[in-house]
């Protein structure tokens, strides 16, 4: 579904991606983890069109993805940035509604209704300005906001974040879900073990460049990845 060839970015003068190569199937959990400053972030914002990269192609279901953010989204690859920015003097349902904006009125409405069934704690809030909410119910909203478009990858940077160790288990439920329900998921994660335990496939990146790749259970029992990322 998704094919990323050699693609290197830049920040001005630091480069912040080097010669990167990855891939995500169809109904696939793909994680991308690594440290602080390692280049996750920037991955993800070169995908969904909101950096260009200095060279190397973005490939989605066979074609390259177009640089402009609103048509990336068209094409069905929808970004949850980190920090969630949900639209906090708006309600939950209107900043719902953001979220479907290229839909027509009869979709519109119907994967309203879709996404209030996975996130009924948003139904309850629906009415509640979203800077009201906790950090959980704002994350939530930010990922049902993703989802409002229909997309056929939703790519999630940093959705445990700052959240109680409960709340984080009930958004990974969520991306479990949402996986089941068609979507394909690209997630990156400080979490290492929370990100390797729930994909199919991962990848580290350090300093910009993948050093490992390989399904979630064989990162998880690799010494490297113990010694660097999980406390092991």
């Amino acid at each position: 579904m998704l094919n990323i060839e050699n693609l290197s970015a830049c920040y001005g003068y630091i480069e912040a991606l080097k010669d990167v190569t990855i891939e995500a199937k169809q109904g696939q959990i793909v994680s991308i983890i690594g440290s602080n400053g390692a280049g996750k972030t920037t991955l993800l914002r070169c995908i969904s069109g909101q950096l260009k990269p200095v060279c190397g192609k973005i490939k989605f279901l066979g074609e390259l993805l177009p640089a402009q953010p609103h048509k990336v989204v068209q094409r069905g690859v929808v970004h949850v940035p980190e920090g969630r920015r949900v639209f906090s003097g708006l309600t939950v349902e209107d900043n719902l509604l953001v979220g479907g904006y290229l839909l027509k009125e009869k979709e519109l409405h119907e994967n309203l209704k879709r996404n209030y069934e996975l996130f009924p704690i948003l139904k309850e809030r629906k009415n509640q300005f979203a800077g009201t909410l906790s950090g959980g119910e704002q994350q939530m909203l930010a990922i049902a906001r993703g989802l409002m478009s229909n997309p056929k990858l939703i790519l999630l940077d940093e959705p445990s974040l700052g959240l109680a160790p409960i709340i984080v288990n009930q958004v990974y439920d969520l991306i479990k879900q949402i996986r089941e329900n068609g979507v394909t998921v690209l997630l990156v994660e400080q979490n290492a073990r929370k990100a390797l335990n729930i994909c199919d496939k991962a990848y580290v990146i350090e300093n910009g460049r993948i050093k490992l790749s390989g399904t979630g259970c064989e990162l998880l029992n690799s010494e490297e990845v113990k010694k660097a990322y999980l406390g092991g």
